[in-house]
């Protein structure tokens, strides 16, 4: 059976989102979510006192392994589109 990762994200401190990770994704995958899904190009993302970039390989599992909260901050100022469920 697959491990599933809950997690919350944050995002400039008031959209709140949950998402549902694999196993296997890595905070690589988070940063594509982030791009891809909620159109956010550039941000810092932090994890339990630890802040992550792009270029960060780790597995999300390794990170928090029974989920937590995301932290997105976004050096513009964000609007999250009504239509991103």
């Amino acid at each position: 059976m697959r491990k599933e990762i809950f997690v919350v994200l944050i995002i400039n401190r008031v959209y709140i989102r949950w998402e549902i990770f694999n196993e296997h994704t890595t905070i690589g995958d988070v940063f594509k979510l982030l791009k891809n899904k909620y159109n956010i190009k550039k941000c810092i993302v932090e994890i339990n006192d630890l802040y992550l970039d792009t270029l960060n390989n780790s597995r999300l599992q390794d990170i928090c392994p029974n989920g937590s909260s995301i932290y997105i901050t976004t050096s513009k100022k964000y609007r999250l589109c009504k239509s991103i469920f």
